[in-house]
């Protein structure tokens, strides 16, 4: 679809990824880089101006040596015999000679007068920090929370498939998106595809009609539907990023870390800048089509859908696995609905998809703006459909809570037209708190 005007980033940008979570409450923590307004929870490293600080120590005096004895005699000094042999009994003078000065005491030291200066702040405390003065221990559920108080969202089982967890739409060179794989095995990444086309499932070499009137829409050069790596896997609780743009040198200055993928054209790696993200791998055009991954690819700010779905090439239809929403819906960038669409198959007849949550009900994310990010923040997907629909295991993924199960976070300060950093935690959990 059209792009609208976004910030270019000017030359190579040096940042912190969200090394300073956020304080519970309206007000935002100051030492925060990722305030995410008044609903957030707090976190492990909130302004302890704020929160309750705690250490699992007790600070300690070691301000200053204390106080020891004086070095002692063991014996008074005594007289020494005058070397010279008597003709009674021992010498009891006084020897001329000096006094023996004694043997320092070897006991217990004194233990001194109690340090009354500022006590040490001592080693930094490597357990669980606070929570924030207003967490209230419950039990831990799939809700993007840290419920239970110990300073981790504890989220990674609470998925079934495959996820989208995180979507940056801007600035132009930081675009990606990211997928978790939330389950107790390594996925196939193989027959997986990501869009940001809403009839990306007739984008695969195969002919769509429509029933109601409804038309194809004409895919723009900035739409694509891109093919993981041939044999390319995501472990257990592993995070990817797919960076949008060719450009990984600056990805890698605006989001401080180097993409695990990258679309950068139909033809893999032409185009691409890969500088030292050597290690990210190309997405494919889907094999079926060509011209699915251009080098006009990208996310637009306004509004888009972005879906994750699965197709070995043969099956009837495509499986969603995640769909996620953003903006306010347009004609020309509307949200998915195949409610009305039938797919032609290679052998002959037809197959329908169920019907879609219908636009109307769907749930959107709030609009993204540069350098903030949309956040996963429930792993379970809330109270989305899990029976009668297109996706794995019959989920429909657009009927997903979308308001209540991501966040979107606030955009960082910019610095003389250019963006410091991205508000977004990219390859790792979110921060929800």
């Amino acid at each position: 679809m059209i792009k609208h005007s976004r910030l270019l980033v000017i030359g190579l940008l040096l940042i912190g990824c969200n090394d300073g979570p956020t304080n519970i409450g309206t007000v935002p923590d100051d030492a925060s880089a990722t305030d995410l307004g008044a609903v957030d929870r707090p976190v492990a490293t909130d302004n302890p101006a704020v929160d309750r600080p705690v250490a699992t120590d007790n600070p300690v005096a070691t301000d200053n040596p204390v106080a020891t004895d004086n070095p002692v005699a063991t014996d008074n000094p005594v007289v020494t015999d005058d070397g010279v042999l008597d003709a009674s009994a021992a010498d009891t003078g006084v020897d001329a000679g000096a006094l023996d000065a004694g043997v320092t005491d070897t006991g217990p030291a004194d233990a001194g007068v109690t340090d009354t200066g500022p006590a040490d702040a001592g080693v930094t405390d490597t357990g669980p920090t606070d929570a924030g003065a207003t967490c209230t221990p419950g039990t831990e559920t799939c809700n993007g929370m840290d419920d239970d108080c110990d300073g981790i969202i504890d989220e990674s089982g609470c998925g079934t498939h495959l996820l989208i967890t995180e979507v940056v739409v801007g600035p132009d060179e930081g675009e990606y998106v990211e997928i978790h794989n939330p389950t107790a095995a390594a996925i196939d990444l193989s027959n997986v595809y990501l869009s940001d086309f809403h009839d990306y499932a007739c984008y695969l070499g195969r002919a769509c009609t429509f029933t109601g009137g409804r038309t194809l829409a004409a895919p723009a050069t900035s739409d694509f539907v891109a093919r993981f790596p041939a044999g390319a896997t995501l472990a257990p609780g592993a995070y990817a990023t797919i960076a949008i743009k060719a450009n990984l040198t600056l990805f890698r200055g605006i989001a401080g870390v180097c993409p695990t993928y990258h679309l950068g054209g139909a033809t893999g790696d032409a185009g691409v800048t890969l500088g030292t993200c050597i290690g990210s791998l190309p997405m494919r055009a889907t094999g079926h089509m060509t011209t699915t991954v251009n080098a006009g690819a990208g996310l637009t700010n306004g509004q888009e859908p972005v879906v994750l779905f699965q197709w070995d090439g043969s099956a009837a239809l495509p499986v969603d696995l995640d769909y996620v929403y953003w903006g306010t819906s347009t004609t020309t960038n509307p949200q998915v609905d195949k409610s009305t669409t039938s797919i032609t198959l290679t052998a002959g007849g037809s197959a329908t998809f169920l019907a879609d949550t219908a636009p109307a009900a769907q749930q959107r994310i709030g609009t993204i703006a540069n350098g903030a990010a949309a956040v996963r923040c429930n792993y379970a997907e809330g109270a989305e459909r899990r029976t009668g629909g297109n996706g794995a295991g019959g989920h429909d993924e657009t009927s997903e809570p979308l308001a209540s199960t991501w966040r979107v976070t606030s955009a960082p300060a910019q610095v003389d037209g250019s963006i410091p950093a991205l508000n977004a935690t990219p390859g790792a959990i979110n921060n929800c708190r």
